[in-house]
């Protein structure tokens, strides 16, 4: 069932807009980790990595799937929630917050030797701005959040850089870091009560509360759980292992910044669509949507894979350097996981309040793959770490993608536009194995990775202007 043309470019726009405002600062991230790569030693840098890795073990249970539940409501709905929530309640969080922070302050005092006080207020601040950012986005204040994150990058460099210039130092660093951060938080609250007054009218308590809370507790758990799945492996060899090796597998285990925005934006895109949608109507909306959310995820995410695949040790040793090359093979491994970027596995079950089966899922994945990770480790060293996380990251997408489709009554092969993504696939794969031969071939080691780079964004533009094109001849988003 076709979708109107409205319904298909109010999801690209949506998915772009949420995407843009996450997008400065996670640019800003990767920038700092290459420049810190080249000009700190191996064990300084881990030094350094190990704060975000214990920072992004640890908020996403201070956060507790706050910031997810919201992305699932509209403005009227979450204001209607929040008049329900009791005075008790918000202390009981902001203990559990406070809590959290002060693990995390204990942890970075023990490590790295930074004062108690700054690493719990930054806990705080990153926390609760994770769901003020969730709430405004929900809010379509795409404006404001957009310039805040440019300023925040910005910011973010610039301290950086000016550390490393005075004489490198992690308390200092951090230091400068909080007041950024505390800064941002307190603008987002500016924003937010000034949202919540122009919302007042909207206000909904036409809903169960319980009924609320069991999604909240299932994205809770399942962020928690993702979160882990996204870090544990970096978590327990930074604490097992040499500072150095610890800065090796996390160079080579970095995640590709934009596309984890990508996927989070179209699933949210996706999901503040059929929130104003009509509830006779969502099964044909749900498959039109996911297959149209596919399809265009698949035009950047596949030439970005084949990219990253064929160009792997151009890439590594020209952004990080010769100290880093080993980090070449775990960095081959870790992106096999990429082509299910493409698809946003959870969307179905959030939309049906299926949080059961997204923390069967999310929980069965994160044992598994801890399960995996010595076996694999003692038959192919760094690598086998990595391995074992991609395994059963495919293992889940089936699991979710079954469930998804057995709830809708569907075939799974209804959910997902997989001839588009066949006939993707053979042809970008095709173009990178020719190119790579033929620069290889005639050029040097950082032309070719510049050459690569070119060719990669004219093949994810052509293709994405080809698949919005279609999508307008054929009247909008279709199954």
């Amino acid at each position: 069932m076709p979708l109107p043309k409205q319904g298909s470019s109010l999801l690209f726009s949506n998915s772009f807009f949420i995407f843009i405002t996450r997008f400065f600062p996670s640019l800003a991230s990767l920038l700092v980790i290459i420049w810190y790569s080249r000009n700190l030693s191996p064990d300084v840098y881990g030094n350094y990595q190990r704060f975000w890795i214990q920072l992004n073990v640890i908020y996403p249970l201070a956060c507790f799937g706050i910031h997810v539940l919201i992305m699932t409501y509209s403005r009227g709905f979450i204001l209607g929630l929040l008049q329900k929530i009791n005075a008790r309640q918000y202390g009981l969080y902001a203990l559990w917050i406070a809590g959290l922070s002060g693990l995390f302050a204990v942890l970075e005092y023990q490590s790295l030797g930074v004062n108690f006080v700054i690493p719990f207020l930054f806990m705080m601040a990153w926390a609760v701005g994770t769901i003020f950012e969730s709430f405004l986005i929900v809010c379509r204040n795409y404006g404001s959040l957009t310039i805040i994150n440019v300023l925040y990058a910005v910011a973010f460099c610039f301290i950086h850089w000016y550390v490393l210039q005075q004489g490198f130092s992690l308390p200092v660093l951090f230091t400068y870091l909080f007041v950024l951060v505390g800064l941002r938080l307190c603008i987002y609250a500016g924003i937010t009560i000034g949202d919540m007054k122009r919302g007042a009218g909207e206000a909904n308590d036409d809903f169960e509360l319980s009924s609320v809370r069991a999604l909240w507790l299932h994205l809770g758990v399942y962020d928690v759980t993702q979160m882990l799945f996204n870090w544990v492996d970096k978590f327990i060899i930074a604490l097992l292992l040499t500072a150095s090796l610890s800065a090796v597998y996390y160079n080579g285990t970095q995640n590709i910044p934009f596309l984890p925005l990508l996927m989070s934006a179209a699933g949210s895109a996706v999901l503040i669509q059929l929130a104003g949608g009509k509830k006779t109507e969502e099964t044909a909306n749900i498959i039109a949507y996911m297959n149209g959310s596919g399809r265009l995820l698949s035009c950047i995410v596949f030439p970005i894979f084949f990219f990253l695949l064929f160009f792997r040790h151009q890439l590594i040793i020209t952004l990080f350097t010769e100290k880093y090359a080993a980090a070449v093979p775990i960095f081959a491994v870790a992106i096999l996981v990429l082509p299910l970027k493409s698809y946003s596995f959870t969307t179905v079950l959030q939309r049906l309040h299926k949080g059961n089966i997204i923390n069967i899922g999310s929980i069965a994945d994160l044992v598994l793959a801890i399960g995996l990770m010595y076996p694999l480790y003692l038959w192919l060293g760094l690598p086998g770490v990595a391995l074992s996380f991609v395994i059963t990251t495919y293992l889940q997408a089936g699991f979710y993608l079954f469930y998804s489709a057995r709830l809708l009554r569907v075939s799974p092969l209804r959910l997902i536009p997989y001839v588009d993504w066949l006939i993707k696939f053979i042809v970008f794969a095709a173009v990178f194995i020719t190119i790579h031969y033929a620069f290889e071939r005639y050029f040097t080691e950082k032309i070719s990775l510049i050459l690569g780079i070119v060719v990669m964004a004219i093949a994810s533009l052509a293709s994405l202007l080809i698949e919005l094109n279609k999508q307008k001849k054929d009247g909008g988003i279709s199954s």
